[in-house]
């Protein structure tokens, strides 16, 4: 937290995104992990005992928003449950929808117990986050991206209309997380990645958005790009209310993404989520070492992975890796052994 204040550190901070991870070191199915809150914090515990990163991530699983409205939701294996068929296909019914009750419909009060058990084990030692959908890429969550983006382009009123009726719901899921306990959240806006939206109409349309609703949250907030590159908006993220942080994908540049952030918000990034299982921890060390060295000296700067939840194949010493090279940084910046 001292990171995001700009304050002295006692070392440089690493996250990892270990939803699913948790699941594995506990021997769990990923539906029970994602349907029983001891179960998903039974994992969180066995990721801090196994690898001690710095971040605890309370439920990671939008497919109990999706749910929650009444969308169907599809298990996995091997990764997080996704979105199988969205709530409704007609844009226009969207503002007819009851919202969800974060504290009594489908799974979510069970991501509400999971994260007040974790903000209760760990708080004033590790900063426990909530990752929420962003204001502009909650619609998709009921309606599909392509509806939903379809909307955006083509019918503007009702795209308005939209944002405001799924706006309550994110206010009130933000509320009842805070309610919980978490320290901050991450906020993943898939509409601010350029493989989804352009400059103009994220500026245009998503950006007030997100100002009138992050200007109503009491708690640190890290922007999350969803999974893409958003190097071509960052230089309007500044000033946003509540923002400390930016996470950048593994395409952006980490001195590009400084000069256009400037030096009051954290950068957060870059290393690829895909390469993780598929290297080395040789070359794991390497890539994150050259990213501190790139983007550390100016200050401000957290290690970690550019996308979603880690792929469960990745090996535990290709994440103690990362690890080891903040480590290693740490020492030889300060004279260490």
């Amino acid at each position: 937290m001292n990171t995001f204040q700009g304050l002295p550190t006692d070392r440089l901070p690493v996250f990892a995104v270990l939803g699913a991870y948790g699941g594995k070191l506990t021997r769990t199915d990923l539906k029970t992990l994602y349907s029983d809150a001891q179960a998903y914090v039974a994992g969180q515990q066995a990721v801090q005992d196994f690898l001690g990163f710095d971040m605890i991530l309370a439920t990671f699983d939008y497919s109990a928003i999706t749910e929650a409205f009444g969308g169907e939701v599809a298990w996995f294996d091997n990764q997080a449950p996704n979105m199988k068929r969205p709530a409704i296909s007609d844009p226009s019914a969207v503002v007819t929808l009851n919202l969800p009750d974060p504290s009594r419909t489908g799974r979510l009060p069970v991501i509400l117990a999971a994260t007040r058990q974790l903000s209760s084990m760990y708080r004033g030692n590790i900063p426990v986050f909530a990752a929420v959908p962003g204001p502009g890429a909650l619609p998709a969550l009921v309606l599909g991206l392509e509806a939903w983006m379809e909307t955006v382009l083509f019918d503007e009123d009702n795209a308005r209309r939209i944002l405001e009726r799924t706006g309550r719901f994110f206010l009130d899921w933000v509320h009842a997380l805070c309610e919980a306990g978490v320290t901050g959240l991450v906020v993943t806006e898939s509409v601010a990645s350029v493989e989804i939206s352009t400059r103009k109409l994220f500026e245009e349309v998503f950006l007030p958005h997100l100002n009138s609703l992050f200007g109503q949250i009491n708690v640190p907030v890290v922007f999350h790009h969803g999974g893409g590159r958003i190097q071509h908006i960052l230089d309007l993220l500044p000033g946003l209310p509540g923002v400390v942080g930016v996470v950048v994908g593994s395409k952006d540049t980490l001195v590009a993404a400084r000069s256009a952030l400037g030096d009051e918000l954290t950068l957060i990034g870059n290393l690829d989520n895909l390469s993780l299982p598929a290297v080395s921890a040789a070359e794991i060390r390497r890539r994150s070492l050259e990213c501190l060295k790139t983007a550390a000296p100016a200050g401000r700067y957290i290690l970690s992975h550019s996308a979603a939840d880690l792929p469960i194949s990745t090996p535990l010493e290709n994440l103690r890796a990362m690890l080891q090279a903040a480590w290693e940084y740490a020492a030889k910046e300060t004279g260490a052994s």
